[in-house]
């Protein structure tokens, strides 16, 4: 039997452009790690587990995505996923809340500043402005994408 919202999920995939799709990345990231908090309430000790485990899968390949020789805004990036995937295994290690509330804030931030890009028109996404998000500003250089280097690995 079909599960209807892994079906409607997989179409939103399938058919978002690649800034969509990172913005579906880091709203899954963020729904697990909100998971993860619930269960940590609950004391369910495996589920919280498995939640961790999903977001900090997912940061990991968001962070393993990058282009690091596309300049300073994907190492920043990287700097960031490295900081929310050691909160992100330091909550579910000690199943306390406090760190994966932090990685869940930085999630949210990014999650914010992507919404933002997805939403201008396609031919201002060459060169987006800088974006309020409380965040260290991360300006591309014009045409660069901290992701342009996922489709050849």
């Amino acid at each position: 039997m079909l599960d209807p919202t892994a079906t409607y999920r997989t179409a939103q995939v399938v058919s978002a452009n690649r800034v969509g799709q990172i913005v579906l990345l880091y709203q899954g990231a963020i729904r697990f790690a909100t998971q993860h908090l619930m269960y940590v309430e609950r004391k369910e000790v495996e589920n919280a587990h498995r939640s961790s485990m999903r977001a900090q899968e997912i940061v990991a390949e968001l962070r393993g995505s990058l282009d690091l020789s596309a300049g300073p805004i994907a190492v920043q990036l990287d700097m960031l996923y490295d900081f929310v995937q050691r909160r992100l295994l330091a909550g579910n290690m000690a199943k306390d809340p406090k760190p994966t509330e932090e990685a869940i804030t930085v999630l949210r931030g990014l999650l914010e500043a992507w919404q933002e890009i997805a939403s201008r028109p396609t031919s201002s996404l060459e060169a987006p402005a800088p974006i309020a998000t409380g965040l260290p500003v991360m300006t591309p250089e014009v045409g660069a994408s901290p992701y342009a280097g996922a489709a050849r690995r």
